[in-house]
C-alpha cells in the first residue's frame, strides 16, 4: 500500500538510498516474531507493518529497534546480519 507514496520515493531518491517494498502477503505469512498491532489490524488489515517490514527487508535481519512513533510516523530499524557487520559492530 505503501509503493505509490511519492514522499517515500522521494526520501530515497534524495538520500541515496535503496527503497523495498514489502508486500501485505509476505507480511501475513511471516513466522518472524514482532509486535502485533490492534490499531494497525483494523486499519490494514496486518498484524503489524514497521517491525515486520523492517524484518523482511533482507534476509538476515534483527531487530536493533522495535517501533517507535514520531509525529504520527512510526519506524523499525533491523539490521542485516552478515558475519563482517557483526564483527564490525564489535569493534567499534
Amino acid at each position: 500500500m505503501k509503493a505509490d507514496e511519492t514522499g517515500l520515493i522521494d526520501a530515497a531518491r534524495t538520500l541515496k538510498i535503496p527503497i523495498r517494498f514489502i508486500a501485505a502477503e509476505e507480511i501475513r505469512g511471516s513466522s518472524r516474531e514482532f509486535s502485533h498491532s490492534d490499531f494497525v489490524a483494523e486499519k490494514v488489515n496486518l498484524p503489524a507493518v514497521a517491525e515486520p517490514a523492517a524484518l523482511l527487508a533482507g534476509k538476515r535481519t534483527r531487530l536493533i529497534h522495535k517501533k517507535a512513533t514520531f509525529n504520527g510516523i512510526t519506524i523499525s530499524l533491523a539490521r542485516e546480519g552478515f558475519l563482517w557487520s557483526e564483527a564490525l559492530s564489535e569493534t567499534r
